[in-house]
């Protein structure tokens, strides 16, 4: 009997020392809206990854990285249909997509004259914030993540969340549906403030390379 009495406590100590139990969803989204959701993250990954598999995601994202993280977002764009994302739009309720996101007024402050838009931007709704926070529990940069959209409002930057990946793969749990589900939303976002207004998606881009150029400029040459 040692033995097994003695994989019996190794199984109730690793999991309180080790594991972290998974989000439940249904926590925080209706049956309706998780299923919303499952639609969201299946078209983001099939446009990333050219399959909604999510057994094979976390390869696929990894290999992703030194792509993604491009200050003109470039492979995002290319990678992500605008066309496909409005028709994915239509395809979920209401109720998912003001859960999420909501449609508002801004001004590109950094061009010259300042240009006034609509874009997409995050709903204020405190289920996703919470949603996000208890993902953040068994990883610190969605905790951060979640006291920004609390407190500021607004995504995070898309660079963000693909340095985090880089260097702190162990805070990401890929296999994790729930992370799938974080991730879709947010580079779905990104992918959405640049391509809804294409003005706004070229002075994107052109203030991010200015803004690349003096970064590098600023870097010192040890060569």
């Amino acid at each position: 009997m040692k033995f097994p009495l003695l994989y019996f406590m190794l199984l109730i100590f690793g999991t309180c020392l080790g594991q972290v139990s998974r989000v439940d969803l249904k926590t925080y989204f209706s049956k309706s809206e998780i299923k919303d959701l499952n639609l969201i993250t299946d078209f983001f990954q099939t446009e990333l990854c050219g399959t909604s598999d999510g057994t094979k995601f976390g390869n696929c994202i990894t290999s992703a990285l030194p792509k993604l993280n491009d200050w003109e977002y470039k492979y995002l764009g290319e990678k992500i249909s605008w066309r496909k994302q409005k028709k994915l739009y239509s395809k979920i309720s209401d109720s998912t997509f003001n859960k999420i996101w909501a449609i508002c007024n801004s001004t590109f402050l950094v061009s010259k004259p300042e240009y006034e838009h609509k874009m997409i931007c995050f709903s204020g709704n405190e289920i996703i914030i919470d949603f996000i926070r208890a993902l953040g529990k068994s990883n610190r940069f969605l905790e951060h993540y979640a006291e920004k959209l609390d407190i500021v409002g607004g995504f995070n930057n898309i660079n963000d969340i693909s340095l985090s990946l880089a260097e702190q793969p162990q805070e990401w749990d890929l296999k994790d549906r729930n992370v799938q589900i974080f991730l879709a939303i947010h580079y779905l976002t990104q992918n959405d403030m640049l391509k809804r207004d294409k003005k706004v998606g070229r002075l994107e881009k052109r203030y991010m390379r200015e803004l690349n150029k003096k970064h590098k400029k600023t870097v010192p040459n040890n060569t």
